[in-house]
Parts: structure tokens; C-alpha cells; sequence
């Protein structure tokens, strides 16, 4: 009976173990299932975990654009605030300019009536000056044969100028030296007249008043080669009044026409220059050199004038010197 009731209890207790196997078993199956849906869960919440990462790091790009955005679009809101600003500025300033044109295109017009008046008035003028010219040429005219005439009828008629180193040998009657010199000075007159004279028929002669003719004639010979041809040769005068043509008139006439001869050479220089007139104590007369106003013009050269006499010294020793000497 014992023995029934312990196989009883342990068939039952078998029972139960069985049970308790397979209901171990189904845990342990449904462990695994849940160990692997865990799986799944880890491995789908990695895979959630990485999207999200990736949806932050995206989230926070397209932030960063906008912000860049933004400021590119502030930056062009800037730009276009400038840029109307400018417009502004340019559109008053074309207001400005054409405003201004207006007003220059007035000033032109009234600048161009102006030059029609002077222009008017300039044509005006060039008819009168054309006829006082015609009027001057012919008082020119008129003058050259007065005076002419007055040479006519106060000098004797005269073969030839015919004049020696001093004059005492001419036996021509009625003529000296005196006579050479007085030609001399009206031919001297008639070149200021006719070359340097502002009003060749009012002006009144300077050799009226002068105190020192022979200087004035050489200085008119000068002026008169700056009129006429554009040379510029100053003179220099040192001598004094060394030579009195009323005390020595062929001397006087000497010098003169030596001085004519110098400034005429000079006078085809292109360099201007100056005739220095001084006193020579050492040949006892009166020299004449012309020199290039610029000291370095080693080109300019004055030719001696072709003449041997004995009252002329010519010195080219360190440039070339013209002496009128005195011959006691």
C-alpha cells in the first residue's frame, strides 16, 4: 500500500517534472525568442541611434546654411541699400550736371554773341589798319622821295664816295670827310626811320637830341637788323666819347661802317650776341668785338672784315677784335 502510494507520489512527481522540463523548455524557447527580439530591438535602436545621429548632424548643417543664408542675405540687403543709395547719388548729380550744362550752354551762347561782336568789330579794325597801311606805304613813299630831294639839294653831286684813310688827299671839290659822315648820318636816320620809328612821319629824329651820334648810329643798326630779320645784338658801349665825329668825321665814318659790317655777320648767327664798343688805351682807338651772349657757345665765330689799312687793328688771338686806331 506504501509502495503504491510512493509510486504513486512518484509518478506524480514525474509528472510534475516532465511539466516542469517542458514548461522549462518553453521558457527557455521563449528566452531565446526574447534574447533575439532583444537582438533585433538592439540592433533596430543602433540602426534608430545612427539615424538620429545622422538626422542631428544634418538638422545641424541645414541650421548652419540658413544662418549662412541669412547673412548672405543681409549682406545683399546691405549691398542693395548702398546701391540705391548711389543711384540717388548719381541721379542728383545728373540733375546737377545737366543743370550746370544748361546754364554753360547760356554762358556759350552769350560767349559766342561776344565773338561776333569782336569779330565784327576785329574786321572792322582790319580794314582800317589795312588802309592806314596803304596810306603809311605811301607816305613812306612820299618820304623817301623828300628826302631825296632834300639829299639833293643840300649835298653837290659826287662821282663816288671816295674816301682815303684820313681825307687829305680827295681833291674832289666840295667834298671831306665831313661830307662822308653827314651822308652817313642821313642814311643812319632814314634806317631808323624806316626800321625802328613807331610813327616813321611824326616821330621826330633822335639824332636831334643825342649827345653822342655815333653811338646812336651803331645802336640804330642793331634795332633796326632785330626788325627786319630777327637778329638780337645787343651793344655794349664802354668808349665814352672817344671819337667826336665833329672833331674827327673819317674816323667817326670808319667806325660806323665797321660796326655795320660786324653786326651784319652777327646777324647771321643764329646765337644771340652783343658789339662791345670799348676804349683800347694799347692801340690808342677805339675796338669792336662782337661775342655770342651764351659763354659756352664755342660755335660762334665772327668773320674779320676783309680790309687792310692801317688805321684798322684786327686781333683773332681769343676771338676776333676790330680796332679804329689812331694815326697821329
Amino acid at each position: 500500500m506504501v509502495l503504491l502510494q510512493s509510486r504513486g507520489a512518484l509518478s506524480s512527481t514525474k509528472d510534475a517534472l516532465t511539466k516542469s522540463e517542458r514548461q522549462a523548455a518553453k521558457a527557455a524557447s521563449n528566452a531565446a525568442a526574447e534574447r533575439a527580439h532583444s537582438e533585433e530591438l538592439d540592433t533596430e535602436i543602433s540602426g534608430l541611434e545612427a539615424d538620429l545621429e545622422a538626422a542631428r548632424e544634418l538638422a545641424a548643417e541645414r541650421a548652419s546654411s540658413i544662418e549662412m543664408t541669412e547673412e548672405q542675405l543681409e549682406a545683399e540687403r546691405s549691398r542693395v541699400e548702398e546701391l540705391q543709395a548711389e543711384l540717388e547719388a548719381a541721379v542728383y548729380a545728373r540733375n546737377q550736371f545737366e543743370a550746370d550744362m544748361a546754364a554753360r550752354d547760356g554762358a556759350v551762347a552769350s560767349a559766342n554773341e561776344e565773338i561776333a561782336k569782336h569779330e565784327a568789330t576785329a574786321e572792322a579794325r582790319e580794314q582800317v589798319n589795312l588802309t592806314l597801311t596803304h596810306q603809311n606805304e605811301g607816305l613812306q613813299v612820299q618820304l623817301i622821295e623828300a628826302a631825296d630831294e632834300a639829299a639833293k639839294r643840300s649835298v653837290p653831286s659826287v662821282p663816288s664816295v671816295l674816301i682815303s684813310d684820313d681825307g687829305s688827299d680827295l681833291d674832289v671839290p666840295g667834298f671831306s670827310p665831313g661830307m662822308a659822315w653827314d651822308l652817313e648820318l642821313v642814311r643812319s636816320e632814314r634806317t631808323w626811320r624806316y626800321s625802328v620809328a613807331a610813327n616813321p612821319v611824326e616821330d621826330p629824329s633822335p639824332f636831334v637830341t643825342t649827345d653822342n651820334p655815333l653811338k646812336l648810329a651803331i645802336e640804330i643798326e642793331a634795332l633796326a637788323l632785330r626788325e627786319d630779320v630777327g637778329a638780337f645784338i645787343g651793344i655794349d658801349w664802354q668808349a665814352g666819347s672817344d671819337i667826336d665825329p665833329a672833331e674827327d668825321p673819317a674816323r667817326a665814318h670808319l667806325t660806323l661802317r665797321l660796326a655795320q659790317e660786324l653786326l651784319a655777320s652777327a646777324a647771321r648767327e643764329l646765337s644771340p650776341s652783343t658789339l662791345i664798343v670799348t676804349s683800347d688805351a694799347t692801340r690808342g682807338g677805339v675796338s669792336l668785338e662782337v661775342v655770342a651772349s651764351d659763354p659756352n657757345d664755342v660755335d660762334f665765330k665772327i668773320p674779320a672784315p676783309p680790309i687792310a689799312s692801317e688805321w684798322i687793328g684786327i686781333d683773332e688771338h681769343g676771338g676776333m677784335v676790330v680796332t679804329v686806331r689812331v694815326i697821329d
